[in-house]
């Protein structure tokens, strides 16, 4: 089935008075936001001098000597061949990108990126970076079950506050995985007559928010134009406060790959929309949900410093460590583990032990569910039987 590279291969040749700014045009320039460009686009809030899109990937591909960069979590195959023929479309090489963004703080334990481009002569598209490969981003993500605001949310807040200072422009706000959850975190604190500028909204696959950002007078204001796009197997976009109606797609994928976007079915100029989602799905949400509602803040703080402590203690800052010296890695993370006292290992293996009796609880309860339909079912014709 399509995916996101065919629609690109498709519109090639479309410039946005042929075809209007659709999702899944923010969906590419979303996907490419996870992409180093330190040092090729400004971080200046301004739109004198821009650099357009295709010198940006030409200078992206002469930094790597003309060689496919390091393939990593967010460096992927599929976002460099996305590049290439972004690079080379009529419809995304004249777009212009400005107000770059990375901010990796380990001892704030914070992981932020955003970029903004310029769509014609009306539009801004700003986009939040999603998760990378860095364990404090990971850790800081977990941070969202117990913490009404964290870094990432507070440095996107300032960001988008950054860009409505440039009149004029109507404004798209979007990001994938984190990068919707601040999407839409730092739409909903902006000033009234900043939320009129936002067109929409668009988290894709991403974690909702806190219940007290539902319930804030900013969020109710813009979730009419709040667009949620998940897979049919969502695992992640299900996390938190969520909004009200979530869009489902169908997937190619399995599993927790159906987050990567790439593996997300296109029909036309839009998503494929499947008709609901997978037990799995559903079963996994209600299991974390459970289990995060079972803790309190304390616990849940303590659990996520000592879980991601002990990665970071043992040298592992980032997800490609694994792939070097393994052994190594391991035997250095079995060693911070013996190092926990006997406090710490009874409670890492009492809150273990609680989230997979959740997870057991909440599959026998869908595994009976049927039977006892049945059961019903069969006793009530049972007593019609008996009546008649």
């Amino acid at each position: 089935m399509p995916n996101l590279l065919n629609y690109i291969e498709e519109v090639a040749n479309h410039d946005f008075y042929d075809l209007p700014l659709n999702r899944l045009d923010i969906l590419a320039l979303t996907e490419i936001s996870y992409l180093p460009f330190d040092g090729l686009v400004s971080s200046d809030v301004t739109v004198q001098q821009l650099k357009r899109l295709d010198y940006i990937i030409t200078q992206f591909e002469e930094k790597n000597h003309g060689d496919t960069p390091n393939l990593s979590v967010t460096i992927t195959p599929d976002r460099i061949k996305l590049l290439d023929l972004l690079k080379n479309s009529k419809r995304f090489k004249a777009i212009k990108a400005l107000a770059y963004v990375n901010d990796y703080d380990k001892e704030e334990e914070k992981q932020f990126a955003a970029i903004t481009y310029k769509v014609g002569q009306d539009k801004l598209v700003t986009i939040f970076r999603g998760t990378d490969d860095t364990i404090i981003g990971w850790k800081e993500d977990f941070h969202m079950t117990y913490m009404a605001e964290i870094p990432a949310q507070q440095s996107a807040t300032q960001y988008l506050n950054s860009i409505m200072q440039l009149p004029n422009y109507t404004v798209y706000v979007a990001g994938h995985s984190k990068g919707g959850n601040l999407a839409i975190y730092a739409s909903s604190q902006l000033e009234p007559r900043n939320q009129e500028r936002i067109a929409q909204i668009i988290a894709y696959d991403s974690p909702g928010v806190h219940p007290s950002v539902i319930e804030s007078d900013g969020y109710q204001a813009m979730k009419e134009r709040i667009q949620s796009i998940i897979p049919q197997n969502s695992i992640v976009g299900m996390l938190l406060e969520t909004p009200d109606k979530a869009e489902i797609v169908e997937s190619k994928a399995f599993g927790l790959l159906q987050h990567i976007s790439f593996t997300w079915e296109v029909e036309g100029h839009d998503f494929k929309l499947a008709p609901a989602l997978t037990e799995n799905s559903i079963q996994i949400d209600t299991t974390l949900k459970t289990w995060t509602a079972s803790l309190n803040e304390d616990e849940l703080k303590h659990f996520f410093d000592l879980l991601f402590g002990m990665f970071i203690d043992a040298g592992i800052e980032r997800l490609n460590d694994f792939t070097v010296d393994t052994p190594k890695k391991i035997a250095l993370l079995m060693e911070q583990q013996q190092n926990l006292t006997d406090e710490e290992r009874e409670m890492l293996d009492k809150l273990f032990r609680l989230l997979i009796d959740t997870r057991y609880q909440v599959w026998k309860e869908a595994l009976t569910t049927p039977y006892d339909k049945v059961n019903q079912w069969f006793q009530s014709l049972t007593n019609k039987d008996k009546e008649d």
